[in-house]
């Protein structure tokens, strides 16, 4: 296996970290280095992360003062590491012990692809649709509406922006994967310099695969491979986050253009 890199951004994730850093432990032991970046937590997350880092040498930590969000922890690591790949990844994600080892296998066989990203599944095994096409106005205001027959009247066109008329049973391209989990290579992520630091949450993953496209790699789902996402959907839940998607929609769109529909 060639040389991989990890890095997770942590803010108050005390509940779910050791369910993150257990497995990845049990399978990559010694193999190479995690980077956990904490965003100023304020519950035990240091204490904990720092257990792990005391008893595991390929255990790097940055604390930063402030929360900077999530490209810009992530980019720490990225401008740092040394390796052919780098994962992103959530600390709300449980990897299983195949994971690692058959994305890098499919990633070493395809060298046009610069981001691989498995299967998401729920806690209780069930698909988390997180393959998206590109986003449109119309697209995330469906998302956020509460009418049951306004997303029955569309239901359609949602499907298709999460790309279950494609299906999540075969590989295929995808345009906006989810930055939950993402294997990518690192000699492309470091071209493209990392997220953009712009966004503080939300959207900086649907650039990002522009930006890998915009120099010629793909950006594939690869059902293969799966891991565990314990999604919470901050944005659907807090008012403060619905703001911060927002504000990240608008620059994706001032970026990128805007397309209605």
């Amino acid at each position: 296996m060639k040389n991989i890199s990890l890095s997770i951004v942590t803010h108050n994730s005390y509940k779910v970290i050791f369910e993150c850093i257990s497995p990845l432990l049990a399978d990559i032991h010694n193999k190479f280095v995690i980077w956990l970046i904490d965003n100023n937590s304020q519950d035990s997350t240091i204490a904990a992360i720092k257990y792990y880092a005391e008893n595991d040498r390929n255990i790097k930590i940055i604390k930063n003062p402030i929360n900077h969000g999530f490209g810009i922890a992530h980019n720490v690591a990225i401008h740092k590491t040394v390796s052919d790949y780098h994962i992103i990844c959530n600390p709300d994600i449980i990897v299983n012990g195949r994971t690692i080892g058959l994305l890098a296998e499919y990633m070493d066989k395809h060298p046009d692809i610069g981001i691989l990203c498995p299967k998401l599944v729920n806690s209780d095994g069930s698909l988390q649709p997180n393959n998206h096409l590109h986003p449109t106005i119309l697209d995330l205001a469906l998302r956020r509406v509460g009418s049951v027959w306004l997303k029955k009247w569309f239901k359609k066109r949602m499907d298709a922006y999460i790309m279950l008329d494609v299906g999540y049973e075969t590989s295929c391209d995808v345009p906006f994967a989810s930055g939950a989990f993402m294997f990518c290579r690192t000699a492309v992520l470091k071209q493209v310099g990392g997220f953009d630091e712009r966004y503080f949450l939300y959207f900086e993953d649907a650039d990002l695969c522009r930006k890998v496209h915009e120099v010629g790699y793909r950006t594939v789902y690869y059902p293969e491979a799966s891991v565990i996402h314990q999604w919470e959907r901050a944005a659907h839940k807090s008012w403060r986050m619905s703001w911060v998607m927002l504000v990240s929609a608008v620059k994706y769109f001032n970026k990128w253009g805007y397309r209605w529909c």
